[in-house]
C-alpha cells in the first residue's frame, strides 16, 4: 500500500435513524482506507464523533473548515 496523504482523502458519513455508516477514501487512488458502520441506539451526535477520532486517529485525516462540505437529501 502506497502513503496516504492526508490532504487527499474524502469523508463521507450516512446518519440514518438507526446507524451510522462512514467511509475514508484516498481520492488519489479511489481506495477506501477506512470505514465502519454502527447502530447509534439514538445517539447520533455521539456516535458520529466517535467515528470522528477514531478516523483521526487511524488515518491521520483532520478537521479543516476550508475543505469541510455538507450534503444532504434532507436539506431544504
Amino acid at each position: 500500500m502506497h502513503e496516504v496523504d492526508p490532504k487527499n482523502l474524502i469523508v463521507g458519513f450516512d446518519v440514518g435513524s438507526t446507524t451510522v455508516k462512514s467511509v475514508v477514501v484516498d481520492a488519489t487512488t479511489d481506495q477506501i482506507i477506512w470505514s465502519d458502520y454502527q447502530r447509534h441506539d439514538t445517539k447520533q451526535p455521539e456516535k458520529c464523533l466517535e467515528f470522528l477520532k477514531r478516523m483521526e486517529t487511524e488515518t491521520g485525516i483532520k478537521a479543516d473548515r476550508k475543505s469541510t462540505r455538507l450534503n444532504s437529501s434532507h436539506l431544504g
